[in-house]
């Protein structure tokens, strides 16, 4: 079970001190100020699915995990996170990206299985209001991360500066900009592409699974945790220096 810290930061230097050393090492091994969304506290969506809930070890950060399964993984299933969810913070997609601690914005700590080769997969959900893509300004734009090997153990990271992301629009039903599906980006690139983006607010985190591009039979995840960076990171390092409206079909990147 992941782990995450309310650690704050502390402003003034501790130079030469053996405390310095010590709060140093915490602040690298835990981000700043992360949030801890627990499952239940997300909206489960999608087609085709089933979805329960169980409880949680002893000593986990949520007292209660959400499972969502498919028995064909062309269907859908996601649990939904966004400003209707108690304690989800406040967000820009710029300071999301910008905030990321140890190379990471957002974390999930998921269980998953599968008869094939999908993994769950983070989606980004915002309104372009500045119309900065020429898709509307009312529509909902979706980030859909497209990356052949997401999971690592029981941990879905989303990285600014390293995951990868198609657009695609939520309410047409039609990725966009250059090629479509296959034109990925990392969310840093896309928001250097169209920096108006980095004002927009990021209105939903998603956790999702399945819309395979044909069907590899049952799928399951189970979300234990998801911790986010709600803004940039301000962690002293002292050691080192002192200071679900559409339908998508969607095809996984395969590896060689």
């Amino acid at each position: 079970m992941s782990k995450s810290s309310a650690f704050r930061a502390l402003r003034h230097a501790l130079a030469g001190s053996a405390a310095a050393l010590l709060l140093g090492a915490f602040a690298l091994a835990n981000p700043a100020g992360a949030v801890v969304l627990c499952p239940t506290t997300g909206v489960v969506g999608g087609f085709g699915y089933t979805s329960g809930t169980s409880s949680e070890p002893a000593g986990s950060t949520c007292s209660t995990a959400v499972t969502i399964s498919l028995t064909d993984s062309q269907d859908e299933g996601k649990l939904q996170f966004g400003s209707s969810t108690p304690g989800f913070p406040s967000l820009t997609l710029g300071s999301f990206a910008s905030g990321a601690v140890g190379g990471v914005s957002a974390s999930a700590d998921v269980s998953f299985s599968s008869a094939g080769s999908d993994e769950p997969y983070f989606i980004l959900a915002f309104t372009d209001t500045g119309d900065d893509l020429g898709q509307g300004t009312t529509d909902q734009i979706l980030f859909i991360e497209f990356e052949p090997n997401a999971l690592s153990g029981n941990t879905l990271a989303l990285d600014p500066n390293a995951t990868l992301f198609n657009l695609y629009n939520n309410t047409t039903g039609k990725y966009f900009y250059g090629t479509g599906q296959s034109d990925v980006e990392t969310l840093a690139e896309w928001l250097t592409l169209f920096p108006s983006l980095n004002d927009e607010t990021l209105q939903g985190l998603w956790i999702g699974e399945g819309l395979s591009g044909s069907n590899e039979g049952m799928e399951s995840m189970t979300i234990n945790s998801v911790d986010v960076v709600p803004e940039p990171a301000s962690v002293a390092l002292f050691g080192a220096a002192l200071a679900g409206i559409g339908f998508v079909r969607r095809k996984r990147a395969k590896t060689a």
